[in-house]
């Protein structure tokens, strides 16, 4: 058990604290990328970040193989030291809509973006936010009881990011600002579960179904900087008319992948067995529940294919201090989402 609060922990979390040289080595890198680049939004800085995570120092770059190649018992990496100057970045933003050019937290954003591409490459989703690599989290008061990132008064249960998308990340950051109101990160690990023969039989069978969540839907991506075109959310309108069959689990029995998202996925209609041995599962990731507290400068390294993750309940200070976070995600095969993408090197999946 650490100041930071983890809690309940097993094989989900390691730790790892930033060593003032690793520190001064990332500040280094983002001086020499605040030089030349204004906003971390567009496809020339996605490339030039993933040239610059190689020159990351090397315990870093070593951490995210091993992690990324399984080597770790763990299903996410907690980096602690991440540097947030919280005078500089000003009040946490009252909705995600918040400026992409030349914004405050400029230089957080290239340390995030620089220790993330050191797992993979970094993309956004064209129908969440314009294609914004850098999500904001902050609680928004109308999404409250939602299973959304702006909620606040239910748990937001456990979820693979993007369970419904064949293109879903590889592994996912996120970086606190602030975090005053102690709400808690939640996270659970298949490697912490014994499926047995009877159960895995099912789960890894295309027995269910995922809706995409609604953060990908026309209402939720309304915008003061953009108008997303109608034709946008044609491949989501399509995949809630016709949801394909997908296994819950895959991959190796020793090792298994994993595709869930409690809000949003369900067993095929009438497949009494499968809806059973889903919420059996899901009552495993429960029993297994690691939770960090999240403070400034602390950033996760999830596997989205490996762990889902969540947030307690907790009361919003709604003003200029509340909760804010921050999202990117990362993929191992940005090649492969090239018939979702509008162009070769575009890095927004539609």
């Amino acid at each position: 058990m650490t100041e930071y609060a983890i809690a309940q922990q097993r094989t989900s979390i390691h730790v790892h604290p930033l060593t003032p040289r690793e520190c001064a080595g990332v500040e280094q890198l983002v001086d020499d990328m605040a030089r030349t680049f204004g906003s971390v939004e567009t496809a020339e800085f996605a490339d030039a970040c993933a040239l610059a995570a190689q020159e990351l120092p090397r315990p870093l770059r070593e951490l995210a193989h091993r992690f990324k190649q399984l080597h770790l018992p763990c299903g996410a990496v907690l980096i602690r030291g991440v540097p947030v100057d919280d005078s500089r970045i000003g009040p946490s933003p009252a909705h995600w809509d918040a400026t992409w050019r030349n914004p405050p937290t400029l230089r957080e954003e290239i340390a995030q973006c620089l220790l993330t591409s050191a797992l993979g490459e970094i993309f956004g989703w064209r129908t969440q936010e314009n294609g914004r690599f850098l999500r904001h989290i902050v609680p928004i008061e109308k999404e409250r009881a939602e299973q959304l990132g702006g909620g606040s008064s239910v748990t937001l249960v456990w979820h693979n990011e993007e369970a419904f998308h064949d293109h879903r990340c590889d592994f996912l950051s996120i970086v606190c600002y602030r975090n005053e109101e102690r709400a808690e990160t939640i996270l659970s690990a298949i490697d912490d579960i014994e499926v047995p023969d009877d159960k895995w039989a099912v789960l890894s069978a295309p027995r269910f179904v995922v809706l995409p969540d609604t953060s990908h839907l026309p209402d939720q991506n309304v915008s003061s900087h953009w108008r997303l075109d109608d034709d946008a959310f044609e491949r989501i309108r399509r995949m809630y008319a016709d949801p394909q069959p997908v296994p819950a689990l895959s991959g190796s029995r020793q090792r298994p992948f994993i595709q869930v998202d409690e809000a949003y996925m369900e067993a095929i209609a009438g497949d009494h067995e499968a809806q059973a041995a889903f919420d059996w599962l899901i009552d495993r990731f429960n029993e297994h529940k690691a939770s960090v507290v999240m403070e400034p400068g602390d950033m996760l390294w999830i596997d989205n294919k490996r762990a889902v993750h969540g947030r307690s309940v907790y009361q919003p200070n709604y003003g200029p201090r509340h909760r804010w976070l921050r999202r990117v995600n990362v993929t191992l095969n940005l090649r492969g989402s090239m018939p979702y993408r509008e162009h070769a090197v575009a890095r927004h999946i539609v």
